[in-house]
């Protein structure tokens, strides 16, 4: 890779991904709020990228609020669409089909927190896929992944409930499967202090999970607990997991 770039490669495998010389183009910038913190969804077929931002204060509620943006890259410059989905405080997205995308609403202290299908056009109409786990609520639904099976893996850990949007936690912070099939759902992994970034190798045959317990949902930071990635390896009907200490 060139050195004249913003990339830093750590594995040759990275350059098939980006090539030789790439290079980063500002789209668009926003100073009155952190609009780009989530999601990053891109829709090739629509020339769209959906984005989540960071939490934010509505200015007529005055409530906590995260907006959802349609970026058109189709446009130069692009174009920014803010999108009103009825989405409670989303975060991670995934693609999900050239209609749909799925976006994690971590809830509020009305609105449930689950997975979210978004029309990918206009009027970017929502529905609840799926909002508890036998019953008890989810904390706070922070990131998905879709596997090519159709299953659905997502975590949850209490980001909410301790940035004051979401009732006191009733599950442990755990991943979960949903299964499209059968509407079935499971607890896969648990033990994590606060489970966040969730994806599948190439083959689907591992699945990584972080945990950012060390930085809690006010701001604080502990250096007592973790800052991991943990790999599950699929081995028939059983899930073997490492932990990848990354502090």
């Amino acid at each position: 890779m060139s050195e004249n770039t913003a990339f830093q490669a750590h594995n040759d495998k990275f350059h098939c991904i980006l090539g030789p010389s790439p290079t980063i183009n500002l789209l668009h910038q926003n100073d009155a709020y952190p609009f780009a913190h989530e999601a990053g969804i891109y829709i090739q077929s629509a020339k769209s990228l959906f984005i989540t931002s960071n939490r934010c204060i509505d200015a007529n509620t005055k409530a906590q609020k995260i907006q959802i943006t349609r970026i058109d890259l189709s446009t130069n410059p692009v174009t920014v669409e803010e999108l009103d989905p009825q989405i409670p405080m989303g975060n991670g997205g995934v693609n999900y089909s050239d209609a749909e995308i799925l976006i994690c609403g971590q809830g509020n202290l009305n609105e449930p927190s689950g997975l979210y299908t978004m029309s990918t056009r206009a009027p970017y109409t929502s529905k609840l896929l799926v909002g508890d786990f036998l019953g008890r609520p989810f904390n706070s639904v922070n990131d998905v992944v879709v596997h090519s099976d159709g299953s659905i893996w997502f975590t949850d850990p209490i980001y909410g409930f301790e940035q004051g949007y979401r009732p006191k936690p009733q599950l442990p912070c755990q991943v979960y499967r949903y299964s499209t099939a059968d509407g079935s759902i499971r607890a896969v992994a648990d033990g994590f202090g606060r489970p966040n970034g969730i994806c599948f190798s190439p083959d689907e045959g591992t699945v990584y999970v972080t945990d950012t317990d060390r930085h809690h949902g006010d701001g604080t930071d502990d250096p007592h607990r973790v800052s991991s990635m943990f790999v599950f390896i699929f081995l028939s009907d059983l899930i073997w997991g490492w932990d990848l200490y990354a502090d």
